[in-house]
């Protein structure tokens, strides 16, 4: 769990990966062993072996920020040997819980939690685009903060090729149905088999029905779920920086605790 990267990052990353720059290292059994992706021009995002670190930095030569988990010694010890410095950038906390002792969620009345159905994936994308705009989230925060007006660019077409792509498991994608039959919140879950970890991500709420305890309840909903499909232990990753406390006290709320948190370096920094 102290990775940056659990699988269903890349499986939620998949649009992005398929048309971004990114590269892959394989192993004699031709396992997957590094990989290093461009989403954004100059930023890097990297998966790699201590022995590998250094040669997935050089065949990215136009980097000028990566980000690493705050313990990842031997990427943070690569990035300085490259000329990074840490920068002053917002940053994701990973909050993790065990899956041991979850209470009961709790929905308002006529509200209800289930898995999403087959043929709903216009729908689901519809609600996750209502919770993600910046304006209404920063709405929230307390103090309110301005984070623009933008909007998630969540498509039908783009959560299809999420839905497609292992280890996506439409019993972990869990909507909030109102009172009226739409879609009020939505929390989605992936499990690592492997390891028994679970990632729930994201989370969101249609602001129409803000306030009234929908993320918690989907996000126990969720874990319950993770946990039954046999995951011991899961981690959410919300920003942590003081502009943007609401969704980790959400966490905090249901049981998350903190654990390590991202970094970026840059070329120029501190």
């Amino acid at each position: 769990m102290d990775s940056h990267w659990h699988i269903g990052d890349l499986a939620w990353q998949s649009p992005a990966l398929a048309n971004g720059t990114a590269e892959l290292w394989r192993g004699p059994d031709g396992e997957v062993t590094a990989w290093g992706w461009v989403p954004a021009p100059g930023h890097l995002e990297l998966y790699a072996p201590p022995d590998l670190v250094r040669e997935v930095l050089g065949r990215f030569p136009e980097t000028t920020t990566a980000t690493a988990m705050d313990t990842d010694t031997e990427l943070l010890a690569a990035l300085l040997e490259a000329g990074f410095r840490e920068v002053d950038e917002p940053f994701f906390r990973h909050c993790v819980r065990e899956l041991d002792d979850l209470p009961a969620p709790r929905l308002p009345e006529g509200y209800a939690v289930r898995a999403v159905r087959p043929g709903e994936l216009a729908e689901r994308a519809a609600v996750h685009r209502a919770a993600w705009r910046p304006k209404w989230i920063g709405e929230l925060q307390v103090p309110p903060v301005d984070l623009g007006d933008g909007e998630s660019g969540m498509t039908t077409e783009r959560y299809a090729m999420i839905a497609a792509t292992r280890p996506y498991r439409r019993d972990l994608d869990l909507v909030v149905e109102a009172p009226d039959g739409t879609l009020a919140a939505s929390a989605l879950g992936w499990l690592d088999e492997v390891n028994r970890a679970a990632l729930l991500e994201p989370v969101g709420t249609d602001p129409r029905h803000a306030r009234r305890g929908l993320g918690a309840a989907v996000s126990l909903a969720c874990l319950h779920a993770m946990r039954e499909a046999g995951a011991t232990r899961a981690k959410v990753c919300p920003r942590g920086d003081a502009a943007y406390p609401v969704p980790r006290q959400l966490y905090h709320h249901i049981g998350f605790r903190d654990a390590g948190r991202t970094v970026t370096y840059g070329k120029g920094g501190r």
